[in-house]
């Protein structure tokens, strides 16, 4: 495939999936390809080309989108989010539509189902009679063969880890392959296929909804696509109603059309309450006395949501201490938001581009990832760390000799550093890759020497010294016995 003819297939899968792809995944996107030309006994690109243009967003298109999506999820995925939609928004649903008793939610990207029927689960801990309530799960995917799984509702135990055994023993049945989820469960959730990107969106279709959970969806969309799906959002739902995205989603510079709203440290977007008071002075606590035992519901701990400004907009500024702290404690969201807004009011600060493109890199955007580095070392030319991501992210992008240039400023100004080990590790395996096996044996060496100096247990780059070191010995075995 050549870089005209994977543009051409790359262009067409972006504008009908809405699937981003950066330089560097051209691999993937050849080997997926090679895949279904095999399968179809195909050996002309431009024939294989013509099909996908030609067969229908069902046809062949569909076959490559299935093998360039990720299926990965779990039962009670991002247990912070489901307790917050557990203590404190299912709680405050109940209290608000107590008088038309209907419910609605979207599962969008439901992959192969463990979300909506969670959502369902949890609903029914909430609601234990239904009785006199309308509630619907609406659960969508863009893969058919997702959907096919999600609707058999057989999942493996080992996809059960981690779920309450009494929820398990309520809501499953072993069966032959696993655990089927319980009819009183699936009853509840309705699953059908949707292109996310695809417009013009069936709004009347869909309907209005309470909450709609996307996450870890946008995350494989370019930005025109993922501003699309948003605004359409904002659109289904209904005044007051809530997004879940994933934890490393933000929708900073996507949308300003919701509030970000705080539980316990865990985030979810609202659309802005039509009541000015409810705007003003955030929800209404959960329900709880006699209202909670109108409605049915199981009483919850007493909670509160309430409305979180960007922070630059807080009452203390914001500073790179303090994001760096979010990023390493694993609040993502949070750390995009104030890293963006320390890059915003001081477009030099090199510290605040580097954790920017640290996230950008977390979340597979090289691109991006690669503009902040580079905006961090214009800004600061000396700074070790950012030379050393630059050239790991280079690598990943297919570019070596750029690699190899960034790799090498990292030795230069600290030659017995830790990262200097990296440097050395990595020029290796490029070495190795392109079949020179005496450099990658020098650069091996010189990352083993440098290795074996620090404390066994000492990590880096979330390996252990001794373990790069023990790969380095590995790969410098099998370099000399050719």
């Amino acid at each position: 495939m050549t870089g005209g003819e994977y543009l051409l297939v790359r262009q067409l899968i972006e504008q009908t999936a809405g699937l981003r792809f950066e330089d560097g995944d051209w691999a993937s996107l050849r080997a997926a390809v090679d895949d279904r030309m095999a399968a179809l006994g195909i050996s002309n690109l431009g024939e294989y080309d013509k099909l996908l243009r030609t067969s229908g967003e069902s046809g062949e298109l569909a076959q490559l989108t299935e093998l360039l999506t990720v299926h990965e999820t779990a039962f009670f995925r991002n247990r912070g989010h489901f307790d917050l939609w557990e203590r404190g928004v299912i709680p405050e649903l109940l209290q608000r539509k107590v008088a038309d008793r209907r419910l609605r939610f979207w599962s969008a990207g439901c992959s192969t189902g463990q979300e909506p029927y969670s959502i369902a689960i949890s609903l029914l801990e909430a609601i234990p009679s239904l009785d006199g309530w309308q509630v619907e799960v609406l659960a969508t995917d863009i893969s058919e063969r997702a959907l096919e799984q999600a609707r058999a509702a057989v999942y493996p135990a080992r996809s059960l880890r981690g779920v309450d055994p009494v929820l398990v023993g309520r809501y499953f049945q072993q069966c032959k392959g696993g655990y089927r989820v319980a009819d009183a469960v699936r009853r509840l959730v309705r699953f059908e296929g949707l292109n996310l990107v695809k417009e013009p969106f069936p709004f009347a279709a869909l309907g209005l909804f309470d909450v709609v959970f996307c996450e870890n969806v946008t995350i494989y969309f370019n930005v025109e696509s993922t501003r699309r799906v948003i605004r359409n959002f904002h659109e289904v739902l209904l005044d007051g109603g809530y997004l879940f995205l994933g934890y490393s989603e933000t929708l900073w510079q996507i949308s300003g059309d919701f509030l970000l709203r705080e539980w316990d440290g865990v985030f979810a977007y609202q659309k802005a309450p039509r009541s000015k008071e409810d705007a003003a002075d955030g929800l209404p606590p959960p329900m709880a006395g006699k209202a909670a035992a109108k409605s049915g519901a199981r009483r919850q701990p007493s909670r509160r949501l309430r409305k979180v400004a960007p922070p630059a907009s807080r009452g203390r500024a914001v500073t790179l201490e303090g994001a760096t702290a979010l990023y390493e404690a694993g609040r993502l969201e949070e750390a995009v938001v104030a890293a963006e807004s320390l890059v915003s009011s001081d477009p030099t600060n090199a510290g605040a581009h580097l954790l920017a493109a640290k996230l950008k890199a977390d979340r597979e955007q090289i691109g991006p990832a690669l503009a902040h580095c580079r905006r961090a070392l214009d800004s600061d030319p000396l700074l070790e760390e950012g030379h050393y991501l630059m050239g790991v992210l280079l690598r990943r992008a297919g570019d070596a000799q750029a690699a190899a240039a960034s790799l090498s400023r990292v030795i230069y100004l600290n030659p017995v550093g830790r990262r200097a080990a990296l440097a050395h590790f990595h020029l290796a395996g490029m070495h190795a890759d392109a079949g020179a096996g005496d450099r990658a044996i020098r650069e091996y060496g010189s990352a083993l020497r440098l290795l074996e100096r620090l404390p066994k247990g000492e990590l880096i780059d979330e390996f252990s010294a001794d373990f790069l070191a023990k790969v380095c010995r590995r790969r410098l075995d099998e370099l000399e016995r050719g």
